[in-house]
């Protein structure tokens, strides 16, 4: 899994996610999806940073990391 690093600047996740989510899909963390709480950007950009990560198979190091921990809690599930 690749997931933001905690210290990585606010504005760099947000674009980040802004990129990704132009790329691929992130309905899971729009409002009503399953992954959209909490509503917090690093929650976001884990997600979208690993849909991306699954898609391009490389992780973004300078603002993430990658972890074998399974990040998915409740309802959102990261594959």
């Amino acid at each position: 899994y690749c997931i933001a690093q905690p210290s990585a600047p606010q504005e760099k996740l947000q674009g980040l996610i802004d990129y990704a989510c132009g790329v691929v899909d992130c309905s899971a963390i729009q409002p009503g999806g399953s992954c959209y709480y909490p509503n917090m950007i690093v929650s976001h950009a884990d997600y979208a940073l690993n849909q991306l990560y699954r898609y391009k198979g490389s992780c973004n190091l300078y603002i993430a990391t990658i972890t074998s921990i399974n990040p998915s809690y409740g309802s959102c599930m990261y594959s």
